[in-house]
């Protein structure tokens, strides 16, 4: 196999790789953790291509028993570690990006990798033996499979982690992800059922760059500051949930202003970003949490009755009465023919009036 051979076979992949690092260059929505994640998965996919065409050369030279093995087995390993670092990418928890919560991840790998380093002599996993004419041959052990099940043990825990992230994105978004899952999933198993070649580079790539173009798309709809949905996701969600709205619910922070002149924007951000999270945890079932503007937020709900709102509403205020920050509520239930801003309206005077009320209370207080 020549070097253009090599290259016209990695084609696609070089292609997709080097977009995908372009769309890291010029992202604007991306943290710089994030980038390096991919950055550096993006690496360990060109290590795996380059593993797997050296160890197609070695195939066609002779006594290569101990260099085919060591290529086979940096490639079984590969495939998950990539899965691994793929996983902070989309996490939900915190400490997935965490040093030593990777370390606890990564050792069942670390296991693995011992087994499979020693099977040349143990015929655990996969082992060499020269043939008459002086090839290797490769064998499998009575653990042959397991490469595949540790790297299928990876990719489930990345679906779990997907769907965990993923459970309050909009429908369209999750199904998206969906199709990326499934295809991958699909490609795989095809690969592993119906053929000798267990290159999975090509779909690791092409699901990767969907993946991040997927993350992309998302970051583009959430508010650097809070985490919450952002203005532009609230318009498009205004035209597209407009039929499935039941109640709009308008929030408004008081006294921000007051934080940023008196104590720094620092607090002013602290306030917001204590605030969405008590609105994002709190705020139900069907619901969408948009910051709409400095301090103002709005929650759409669907298949949610007044009683539940009502409730939603009474729970976000005991919450934030733990806290130094204040909001103001009010709310208005959206029929099926009634126009989504004439509803936003009617909420956003409940809330003006909430928002007079705690005022006038804390006047009479003095």
């Amino acid at each position: 196999m020549s070097l253009i051979d090599i290259f016209i076979n990695n084609y696609l992949m070089i292609y997709e790789l080097l977009g995908l690092l372009i769309l890291l260059f010029i992202s604007a929505h991306i943290s710089q953790d994030i980038k390096k994640y991919t950055r550096i998965t993006i690496l360990f996919i060109i290590i795996v291509c380059i593993v797997h065409n050296a160890e197609l050369i070695a195939r066609d030279i002779k006594y290569t028993c101990e260099l085919r093995f060591i290529l086979t087995s940096i490639k079984y390993i590969m495939y998950p570690l990539i899965l691994i670092f793929l996983l902070p990418i989309m996490s939900p928890f915190e400490k997935a990006k965490n040093i030593k919560w990777n370390l606890i991840l990564i050792s069942p790998l670390i296991i693995f990798a011992i087994l499979i380093f020693t099977s040349q002599f143990t015929h655990l996993i996969h082992y060499y033996v020269l043939d008459e004419e002086g090839f290797s041959i490769y064998n499998g052990g009575p653990l042959k499979i397991l490469p595949y099940f540790v790297f299928f043990g990876y990719f489930l825990l990345f679906i779990i982690q997907i769907i965990i992230y993923l459970k309050s994105s909009s429908t369209k978004i999750k199904l998206i992800m969906f199709y990326i899952i499934i295809c991958a999933l699909l490609g795989f198993i095809l690969f592993f059922a119906l053929s000798d070649n267990d290159n999975f580079v090509q779909i690791i790539t092409s699901s990767l760059l969907l993946y991040f173009l997927l993350y992309y798309i998302q970051r583009a709809t959430m508010d650097p500051l809070t985490g919450l949905l952002n203005r532009q996701a609230y318009y498009q969600d205004m035209v597209e949930l407009k039929y499935n709205i039941t109640f709009v619910l308008s929030i408004d922070m008081n006294n921000l202003k007051y934080l940023n002149d008196t104590f720094g924007h620092e607090k002013g951000d602290e306030a917001l970003k204590t605030i969405s999270k008590i609105l994002f945890t709190y705020a139900g079932n069907h619901s969408y949490v948009y910051r709409t503007g400095g301090d103002e937020f709005i929650i759409f709900y669907t298949k949610t009755n007044e009683e539940q709102v009502i409730e939603y509403i009474k729970t976000m205020k005991e919450k934030l009465a733990e806290t130094e920050f204040e909001c103001a509520f009010g709310y208005a239930e959206k029929r099926q023919f009634d126009d989504i801003q004439d509803v936003i309206t009617v909420a956003d005077r409940f809330m003006y009036y909430d928002k007079a009320k705690m005022k006038a209370e804390k006047k009479n207080n003095k």
